[in-house]
């Protein structure tokens, strides 16, 4: 007889088997799952607070918090390639150290000036602190995750990201309710940065990766054909980048209307507003590493056009949805779909590039989700009141990029076919089989 709770019990407990499988096969992922989470605490703290400290603590003009945020995106973007290029002629090691550095300088600082136009370029100090940090880290999970199962192994990324998302809002709100200052929360961060900075010297190796020593034997081994590996900067890396720009110009344009949409069209409170962005947030953390997992078992092009795809109707049906619940709905698909396709982007651009230039091509996908955020955000609200004024209507006004971002998504979703074109075109040699 069917059972609904013996099946969500079973769920469970796969979910549950992924992660005690991921904890034992990898030790050093293990440490960099610590230090990468410490980070994302730190990160999910300090971006949101910037704001606040600019807006609400310094009464900073809005073209100063507009310009200190602008400026971060491109730094940000524009210097992740150059780190994750660094990264694999120096080591991830020395680079992720070198931007937890600068990062935590520029978060120490930030908490000690007192005047708006310093901390708008302090801001972007830190960026390029975080530019050279997050790609390391991205490289270094691929360098030491089995190729079969490498997607799975770049999920423990998201379940990092949204875990210290979480946690973050709720520490930084707690220091300001008892200080009366978001000054203080820029020292916590900057000592969670250097806590992360600390275990990343002692406990993460030096080496780029785990190197297989090849014993010399007489007997011949059966050989097996595998595609060339590719440079960094190829065109499949290049459209792949570019699907990731899209995506992301899509996720971006909705930044201006999020909110608004969701309490002059939905309703809903702040409160509420809060207490949902926290339950997704902990939900997606715990589906990360298998849903990253399922990207190794139907392949990785396959995962990234199913994410796209869900992710394209889900946003297309979020200006037609009026119930709460089914506005829940979407959003979890539209979670889901972004831990499928991030694993399996990072997962399918290590496998195509050499181990050599593996840092710069992941690099390449994080400037192009930067690129991406850049522009999405402010085209987002143009085309927003664009739509508002044409047919006097803010609500259809805010319902407008959800549409435009859904076309978006199919845009990327075709262009996925294109890179699987191009991968086929990549010669293929011969090597000998283990």
């Amino acid at each position: 007889m069917f059972n609904p709770f013996t099946l969500k019990r079973r769920s469970e407990q796969k979910v549950l088997a992924a992660y005690f499988e991921l904890w034992k096969r990898e030790p050093i992922l293990r440490r960099i799952l610590i230090v990468s989470f410490l980070a994302d605490i730190a990160f999910g703290a300090l971006v949101p607070f910037v704001n606040f400290y600019l807006s609400d603590e310094l009464k900073a003009p809005p073209h100063v918090t507009g310009l200190a945020f602008s400026i971060y995106l491109a730094v940000e973007t524009f210097l992740k390639v150059p780190f994750g290029a660094l990264s694999d002629r120096w080591g991830r090691k020395i680079v992720m150290l070198i931007g937890l550095a600068i990062t935590v300088t520029a978060t120490f600082l930030l908490g000690s000036v007192r005047h708006p136009y310093t901390v708008m370029f302090l801001f972007p100090l830190a960026g390029v602190g975080l530019a050279a940090f997050f790609p390391t880290v991205a490289a270094f999970v691929a360098d030491h995750s089995p190729e079969e199962h490498r997607a799975g192994m770049m999920g423990i990324l998201n379940l990092s990201y949204l875990s210290g998302l979480g946690i973050s809002a709720v520490v930084g709100f707690l220091l300001h309710h008892q200080a009366g200052t978001y000054r203080h929360a820029f020292f916590v961060t900057a000592a969670i940065f250097t806590t992360a900075g600390v275990l990343a010297l002692i406990f993460l190796p030096h080496s780029k990766g785990k190197r297989e020593v090849k014993v010399k034997t007489n007997r011949r081994l059966p050989l097996k054909q595998r595609f060339v590996r590719l440079p960094a900067l190829s065109r499949p890396v290049f459209v792949l980048a570019t699907i990731f720009a899209v995506s992301q110009f899509a996720a971006s344009m909705q930044v201006p209307v999020i909110v608004p949409y969701a309490k002059q069209v939905l309703h809903l409170t702040d409160l509420e507003l809060g207490f949902g962005i926290g339950f997704a947030a902990g939900a997606l953390a715990l589906f990360a590493v298998p849903i990253g997992r399922v990207s190794d078992d139907i392949g990785h092009e396959n995962a990234l056009r199913v994410a796209l795809f869900g992710a394209a109707v889900a946003l297309a049906s979020f200006s037609f949805a009026k119930s709460i619940f089914v506005i829940a709905g979407l959003g979890v698909i539209v979670g889901f779909a972004w831990l499928l396709a991030f694993p399996a982007a990072l997962a399918l651009v290590s496998e195509v590039v050499t181990d050599q230039e593996r840092g710069a091509a992941v690099g390449l996908i994080y400037g192009g989700q930067g690129l991406g955020a850049i522009v999405g955000a402010p085209i987002g609200g143009f085309i927003a009141e664009l739509v508002s004024g044409l047919f006097n209507s803010k609500a259809l006004g805010l319902k407008a990029p959800f549409l435009v971002g859904a076309s978006a998504l199919f845009l990327a979703l075709l262009l996925t076919f294109w890179l699987s074109y191009e991968l086929s075109k990549r010669p293929v040699e011969l090597e000998e089989q283990e």
